[in-house]
């Protein structure tokens, strides 16, 4: 049986479908061997490496409230400090005090991406604490305030590499799942500040998107592209959307598990 590589992208709001994605894999026995993210994918696909069952994502988000996950206010480089959903983290990974998790250590191997404003260079999270590598990796210019680490001005991985199918270790893998919930281009207007900052982005990293979505071998596409970016009342409607994206996929998954790599992308969507 081949062994799979998830790559998780990012999406803000509609990354919680990643969350009815592995609800799906795990429902139809389908086990990761290995998981990159970015952005929210990295977030969930963290905390999915360490053990939390997509259930218990989906559980947590249901019962706490949204304003719990956010510290609005002005700061000189984000709106938002970040605290309040790093809080939210440790207590989904039942941290007490000064406990950490090691990526190194986690269950199943795990990488993540951040961008060092400092020197405008993809920064990979491939060991040390997982907390502080989904904080860098959460940290989206302009709207979460950036993580001084090591030196390091770190923000979003999504700056610059949004769908990092190119950072796992294909050694490792043999089949490779990709989870896109971005959108590359929308019709209608930008709602709010947060909406226009998360476009404008999605844009200038099209083309990487693109080409990276080549080397994945099937993708899978949830249907969140009505859903706004920034609309925290829709975590549950993304989740569904993701659980519905993979069942379309999940026999093909399962038959390419036990061939040699395809060659073609197998989408559950039209492109």
């Amino acid at each position: 049986m081949d062994k799979v590589g998830l790559v998780l992208g990012g999406g803000a709001v509609r990354g919680a479908a990643h969350i009815g994605v592995l609800k799906t894999l795990e429902r139809h026995g389908i086990s990761i061997d290995s998981i990159v993210g970015t952005s929210m994918g990295g977030v969930i696909g963290g905390l999915y490496a360490a053990g939390i069952r997509p259930t218990d994502m989906e559980d947590f988000i249901r019962k706490t409230p949204k304003f719990r996950l956010l510290d609005l206010g002005i700061r000189k480089r984000g709106l938002i400090a970040g605290n309040s959903l790093h809080a939210a983290m440790r207590e989904l990974l039942h941290l007490q005090g000064n406990r950490s998790v090691l990526i190194e250590e986690l269950p199943i191997p795990f990488k993540s991406v951040a961008v060092d404003l400092m020197e405008g260079k993809q920064v990979i999270f491939d060991k040390g604490d997982l907390l502080t590598a989904l904080r860098a990796t959460t940290a989206f210019p302009g709207i979460f305030s950036p993580l001084m680490y090591e030196g390091m001005m770190l923000v979003d991985g999504g700056v610059l590499n949004n769908f990092p199918v190119d950072v796992l270790d294909r050694d490792r893998v043999r089949l490779v799942v990709a989870v896109d919930v971005a959108r590359d281009h929308e019709k209608r207007p930008p709602r709010n500040l947060f909406e226009v900052v998360y476009r404008s982005y999605s844009l200038m990293t099209a083309e990487r998107k693109h080409a990276n979505l080549r080397m994945a071998d099937i993708v899978i596409r949830p249907e969140v592209g009505s859903i706004p970016a920034f609309d925290f009342t829709k975590w549950e409607e993304c989740i569904e959307a993701g659980e519905e994206a993979t069942e379309r996929i999940v026999e093909e998954l399962k038959r390419n598990r036990g061939e040699e790599r395809g060659a073609g992308e197998l989408s559950s969507s039209k492109k």
